[in-house]
Parts: structure tokens; sequence; C-alpha cells
């Protein structure tokens, strides 16, 4: 019998899409200098390490002192949670891929707790979520995922990764998966289908 691939998915603009301009248009009455919140966010992101598992408090803090910014820690961390809509179709194509199925995310605490609460049927819907804020790596880091081939139990070139970004997509390859760039629900379903059915 045909051994089949596992498949394994990203999360932001696959299965739910993200948008900044939420968060900036709260941002923008509350600090002096709003014209600088994309690179200060896109800075202190990373500076910061929250989608490696570090403290919340200090991306906050990194973009408090950057932009001047008048609000308060909470009002900050609401802000940054409500950025997401669900991707309909793509989450009904991984309700028909088959399992064991599981999800790989470059993403950080508070959101990881957004998503549970306001798109509790998401992350139930695989059977492993290898998230970075848990694993201590990111994205194309080899690391984040060989903990997806720890957790299936499968070689290298049984998985099957869909993202949407071409870096993490090159990285997957690199390592022996299968890998398909996101650029469409139709077009991941015709290319899934292909490479399922030569297996």
């Amino acid at each position: 019998p045909v051994t089949p691939l596992i498949h394994v998915f990203d999360l932001g603009n696959v299965l739910l899409f993200f948008d900044h301009a939420p968060f900036y248009q709260k941002l923008a009455p509350r600090c002096r200098r709003p014209g600088a919140m994309h690179d200060a966010l896109h800075e202190h992101y990373h500076r910061s390490g929250i989608g490696r598992g570090e403290d919340f408090a200090g991306f906050y803090q990194g973009m408090a002192h950057a932009l001047d910014l008048d609000m308060s820690f909470d009002e900050f961390r609401l802000a940054w949670r409500d950025i997401f809509t669900e991707n309909t179709p793509m989450l009904d194509l991984v309700r028909r891929s088959p399992r064991p199925r599981f999800l790989l995310s470059n993403t950080a605490s508070v959101h990881v707790a957004w998503i549970r609460e306001r798109f509790p049927e998401v992350l139930p819907l695989f059977d492993g979520c290898v998230l970075s804020n848990e694993v201590g790596a990111e994205k194309p880091q080899e690391a984040i995922y060989r903990e997806v081939e720890r957790l299936s139990g499968a070689p290298s070139e049984r998985h099957l990764f869909v993202d949407d970004m071409p870096a993490f997509v090159a990285a997957a390859r690199a390592l022996g998966w299968q890998a398909v760039q996101f650029t469409g629900v139709e077009d991941c379903a015709r290319r899934l289908a292909e490479l399922s059915g030569g297996r």
C-alpha cells in the first residue's frame, strides 16, 4: 500500500489571515511617532523574542519607548491580539486532509491564547501543534521542523508542508520535506492532491 504524506500547515495567512492595520489604528492616536509604527513593530518583535517564548512585557516596553506610547500594558495586549480572520475554505480543506496532520507556526503566546478563545475550532483540527513560542525556535530554523518530525515519528520525506512564506518553504525543502507555497485555496488543494496522489 501507498504510504501517505503527513500534511503540515502554517497558521498565519494560511488558516487565519492576519492584518496589523487594526493594531496600528489603535496605537496611532496614542503615540507621538505614528509614522514609526511599522519599523518599530518589526524591530521590537524580533528583538523581544516573543516569537520564541520570551516575555511579552519586553515587546510592550520596546514599543512604548520607540513610539512614546501613552497606552497601558493591558490596552496594548488587547490591541495586539485582535488581528485575525478565518480563511474558512482553507480550514475546510484541512478538515478533509488525512490524519495525522500537524500545525507549524511562528507565533506568540498572546496570539495563541486569543486564537484558542476566538477561534476554538482551529487548533483541535491537528494531532500536534508546533508553535515557535513553545519550542523556542522559529522558522526557518531547523529545530522547529525537526520538532514536527519528532512528534510525527516519520522521516523528513513523508512531510508535506504548506506555508505562505517562500523562505520557510525553502527551509523545509532543504531538510527533505515536500513543500508548497500557499497562494490561494484552489491552487493549494490542486497541488496537495497532485503530490499526495503520486504516493
